[in-house]
């Protein structure tokens, strides 16, 4: 079952989300075939605990957030890239053959780079054991 959003199709998955753990850890991942013939896709993360950097009372307190960063979503791609354009030198693309692109502006309270793990990676994946865990985190999202 899948829905289509800015014109890419999300899918439906389990995410497992384990406190536990000394380290956050992605994976191992699965997949479960229902009676009805649907693949669906199981996540596993574990540390979760170890994505908070603000406590319990500090996020209480804390509603200020800082940044206000822009960045560029990419849904056909699904990527997220900074807002910088170097010319078209070769003006050989047209605008129809551009990817669509929408704004974003993020900010938050606290931000961490923190090391993690993947577990079972997809082949062509290459881990590099660090994460970008945020706390209070505002996510405006453009039309366009």
């Amino acid at each position: 079952f899948a829905y289509i959003f800015w014109g890419v199709p999300a899918q439906v998955a389990n995410i497992d989300f384990e406190e536990e753990g000394n380290v956050i850890q992605d994976g191992p991942d699965s997949e479960v075939v229902s009676r009805s013939g649907v693949t669906k896709k199981n996540f596993k993360l574990s540390g979760w605990d170890n994505t908070r950097v603000l406590s319990t009372e500090e996020l209480q307190q804390q509603t200020k957030r800082f940044g206000n960063i822009p960045i560029f979503w990419t849904p056909t791609i699904k990527a997220l890239w900074a807002p910088i354009s170097l010319p078209n030198f070769s003006n050989k693309v047209t605008q129809e053959e551009l990817l669509p692109v929408h704004k974003l502006r993020l900010s938050a309270s606290a931000l961490r780079l923190k090391q993690c793990k993947r577990i079972g990676q997809s082949e062509g994946e290459i881990p590099i054991g660090l994460t970008l865990v945020v706390d209070n985190v505002l996510i405006e999202i453009g039309e366009q």
